[in-house]
């Protein structure tokens, strides 16, 4: 198996860290390298962010030039992921649209939506966030009981929505409904593009544990949007819904493996002079693993990438590589609590971020899918077992 990149990709690589140290924010890196505390003022500081990579050509590198994109390769792709990873640089505010929303409008959208959505995604002309999740209806998303109801030229939304990323910060929502009651489930859900400025829309911030609120709740009452606004078949959504979050569980934040990498060193940097970590077999030990199973996290993104410019498709794959880098994002941040001590619940400066990363990483085994989502999809459909 050949996983050199090429002279060319190489260079890429190299222009594009240099772009990254020219122009990184002042001083990112430090205690602050979240951004700014107010959500307003980091949301800016997102977006404009975003906007500057776009501007450099290194936003929508692997989408097609007519769409706004660079038209280059998912391994170009790969290589600014993690090269942003590395560095810990600003996630930006429309992951969503980046990694969902525009994946699935390439996929099943038409081609007037294609046009007029995607550029604005790689903008930040729009914002978007995913109303997918609800109160009864999380790990099992069949479950959606959210209506849209057809009335003349509109569909008519009610329901509610939670867990719903930078809702507050949104201009546009894409939402799964039930148009369907009377058959299965599974069936009878479309996915719809929706206006949050919308009449009838209301978003409700929520506090996370780490004291940010970027996930929110969102209520539909009468709220009506044109007919024309689903993406793909109506009562389809379900398919559509699958192939999104294959695409999102697979694929979505590529640099995670190399911000991880970045957060472990970062670790290792403050516990290096310490005589007891030298001398601690356990801990040893435990360093020794995480540095093997970043090391299988990024073998799991190129096989992905690799499939994915083959012409391959993703398949139950998706659930092994969410599941692995959900839980082992986990261990290393209980890793960092236990061997920093004391000192991690002290007020010691270069600690926050160990701390917030702990109360961050505890969603990860939720979102995207919880692990016993997909150590189901594992078991059923990899690994032949009865349901």
């Amino acid at each position: 198996m050949d996983i050199d990149f090429t002279p060319e990709q190489q260079r890429y690589r190299r222009d594009f860290r240099r772009w990254l140290n020219e122009n990184l924010p002042e001083d990112w890196g430090g205690p602050a390298y979240l951004g700014p505390d107010d959500a307003d003022e980091n949301a800016m500081m997102q977006a404009a962010w975003e906007r500057k990579l776009y501007a450099a050509g290194y936003q929508g590198v692997a989408w097609p030039k007519a769409y706004g994109g660079q038209g280059l390769t998912m391994v170009e792709q790969l290589i600014v992921s993690e090269e942003l990873g590395r560095r810990a640089a600003p996630e930006g505010i429309n992951t969503i649209g980046k990694e969902l929303v525009a994946p699935i409008i390439l996929a099943a959208g038409t081609e007037a939506q294609k046009k007029h959505y995607v550029p604005r995604i790689l903008t930040v002309d729009d914002i978007w966030c995913q109303g997918f999740s609800e109160p009864d209806a999380g790990s099992d998303l069949a479950g959606v009981r959210t209506r849209a109801v057809r009335d003349g030229d509109s569909w008519v939304l009610n329901g509610q929505k939670v867990w719903t990323s930078f809702a507050v910060h949104a201009n546009w929502c894409i939402l799964l409904a039930r148009t369907n009651p009377d058959v299965p489930k599974h069936r009878g859900l479309t996915l719809f593009l929706v206006d949050m400025k919308t009449p009838g829309i209301t978003v409700r911030p929520l506090v996370q544990i780490t004291g940010r609120q970027e996930f929110n709740e969102v209520f539909f009452d009468n709220a009506r949007i044109p007919a024309d606004m689903n993406v793909g078949a109506v009562d389809d959504g379900w398919n559509v819904a699958v192939n999104l979050l294959g695409y999102e569980r697979a694929t979505a934040r590529l640099y995670r493996q190399a911000r991880f990498m970045n957060e472990f060193e970062q670790l290792l940097r403050k516990i290096s002079s310490r005589p007891e970590v030298a001398v601690n077999a356990h801990y040893r030990q435990q360093i020794g693993r995480f540095y093997a199973e970043l090391g299988v996290l990024r073998q799991l993104n190129l096989k992905t990438v690799s499939r994915i410019v083959n012409g391959d498709g993703i398949g139950s794959d998706a659930s092994v590589v969410k599941l692995f880098w959900s839980e082992l994002h986990q261990r290393i941040e209980s890793f960092a609590m236990e061997v920093l001590g004391a000192d991690y619940v002290a007020d010691s400066v270069g600690i926050e971020r160990f701390r917030y990363n702990f109360l961050q990483a505890r969603a990860v085994t939720i979102y995207a899918g919880t692990s016993q989502v997909q150590r189901n999809i594992i078991a059923e459909r990899m690994l032949g077992l009865p349901r």
